[in-house]
């Protein structure tokens, strides 16, 4: 099964990439960026240096974002209801990733995600490090060429990007990679300062502006577990056309509240295409609280270009539709503690791929349906609903962060929990369906900056036990699911 740890809903999805400038000169740079200090200034150079002063370098040394992690990540799986052994992984990794000084309007972005085995577990799960006997991964996921003119940016090359159902996915030591080309510009409002100039994935979540829109095609991807690039997909190793995604967002204030709406197209060529639309609207109680709530929605039908790769899944069409909703309060002086009741409807539609779930080829259980937790959601489950309660909680100046959610699924067509398997009719797991088959799951994570300590440097835990109740005549699943993420990781 893959893993996956929510951290946010969409929009926010994973947090931005941290960047540190490093200024240096002469001999000084290589020194400053082993060790992650600033190197002599312009202006310690002895007046009677032979060497003449480099103004234009110096800029440009500056000028360069550099964002860099090591750390250490142990991922256990108690996953009895597939299997009966239990796997985990402890890896060593991190990435470095550099984003030039603009000339003109144009930059390149370059950097590399590397993970390697520790040999400390007998049985290792190829979460962290890709199958064996690779027992690593090392490989270069952005190289692009980007131009940036007031409210425009356009990449191409190997980069990221950060939709809600074609992602970065970013939670172990390797995101989600795309080569193509992205656009964004903002249409009303200005732009955030600064928003293109690091290594921050291709995204509209990041912008200040009224109206913006993005565009993207894309023809490969490389996954977490994989050290290559490929025009295949989570679904097919076959070739395949890729996908191209169209998107707008407005946020505006009304009333006193403010409005966000978002608008997504989708074309996985040869599987599926898929409108995603969402509403939200927060209403100011006091200075530090709000009221929130949340639509969502996704209709996904045939895609009618290129060849069709349904047949492999045991399926002939698609038509899925998903609705969602939230409703909570924010509180706190930045609003960042939230508590909010979600609910997912997912209705059948016979004899098409799993009599009326979706196809999602560039993601996995990545937040952006609001009951998704970090091993269920109903994009996978199928038809059906879930209901429950999500929260979010920072303390000791948002240094330690806490959430926890509880949430209750009712599937249609159960198997226990097992999703990833494509061999049965309409492309459900091989064997026999539990009816209405109830399930359940409970989040807990935490992490707490140790900025105190060592600047960048922070731990985390997330935990996650998922049920899946059974019936009497029906295979028997063993419970729990269990999965338990530790991260240690110094960024600079």
């Amino acid at each position: 099964m893959i893993k996956k740890y929510n951290y946010s809903n969409y929009p926010s999805l994973s947090g931005r990439i941290p960047s540190r400038r490093f200024l240096a000169c002469g001999l000084a740079v290589s020194c400053a960026i082993a060790l992650g200090a600033p190197a002599l200034s312009q202006a310690a150079t002895p007046t009677n240096s032979l060497i003449p002063a480099n103004s234009i370098l110096d800029k440009a040394i500056a000028n360069t974002k550099i964002s860099a992690m090591v750390g250490l990540l142990n991922f256990s799986y108690l996953n009895h209801a597939h299997t009966g052994q239990d796997t985990h992984s402890l890896a060593l990794g991190g990435h470095l990733y550099v984003h030039s000084p603009q000339l003109a309007g144009f930059s390149l972005g370059v950097g590399g995600d590397f993970a390697t085995w520790t040999g400390f577990y007998q049985h290792e799960d190829p979460e962290l490090t890709g199958p064996y006997p690779s027992h690593g991964i090392a490989i270069v996921r952005q190289a692009y060429l980007q131009y940036h003119y007031g409210p425009f940016v356009i990449r191409g090359g190997r980069q990221f990007i950060n939709t809600p159902y074609a992602n970065w996915d970013y939670y172990t030591y390797n995101p989600r990679a795309f080569t193509g080309v992205s656009a964004v510009v903002d249409i009303i409002g200005h732009p955030k300062v600064g928003q293109w100039s690091g290594n921050s994935p291709m995204a509209l979540g990041g912008s200040p502006a009224t109206l913006s829109f993005m565009a993207a095609r894309m023809y490969s991807y490389a996954s977490r577990y994989s050290a290559t690039f490929t025009t295949g997909n989570r679904y097919t190793s076959a070739h395949t056309n890729g996908f191209y995604v169209l998107g707008a967002r407005y946020q505006t204030p009304f009333l006193g509240n403010h409005v966000d709406l978002q608008a997504w197209y989708y074309d996985f060529y040869g599987f599926a295409n898929m409108f995603y639309g969402q509403a939200g609207i927060s209403h100011p109680l006091t200075k530090n609280v709000s009221l929130f709530g949340n639509f969502q929605v996704v209709s996904e039908g045939n895609s009618g270009a290129g060849t069709s790769y349904l047949i492999a899944l045991n399926a002939d069409s698609v038509d899925a539709q998903v609705y969602g909703g939230r409703i909570g309060v924010k509180f706190g002086s930045n609003h960042d503690d939230n508590v909010a009741l979600v609910a997912s409807y997912s209705p059948v539609n016979y004899n098409s791929f799993r009599h009326g779930g979706m196809i999602h080829p560039y993601n996995d259980l990545s937040g952006t349906s609001y009951t998704t937790t970090m091993q269920t959601g109903i994009s996978d489950f199928g038809p059906g609903y879930a209901y429950g309660i999500a929260s979010n909680f920072g303390f000791l100046a948002n240094k330690l962060k806490l959430n926890a959610s509880f949430i209750r699924y009712l599937v249609r067509y159960g198997f226990g929990g097992s999703v990833y398997s494509y061999g049965g009719d309409y492309g459900f797991p091989t064997g026999t369906a539990i009816p209405d088959q109830h399930l359940w799951s409970m989040d807990v994570g935490l992490s707490y900056d140790l900025s105190s300590i060592l600047k960048g440097l922070y731990v985390a835990d997330y935990t996650d036990i998922s049920m899946a109740q059974n019936q009497a005549g029906y295979p028997h699943y063993q419970n729990p699911y269990f999965s338990n993420r530790f991260y240690f990781k110094y960024r600079f």
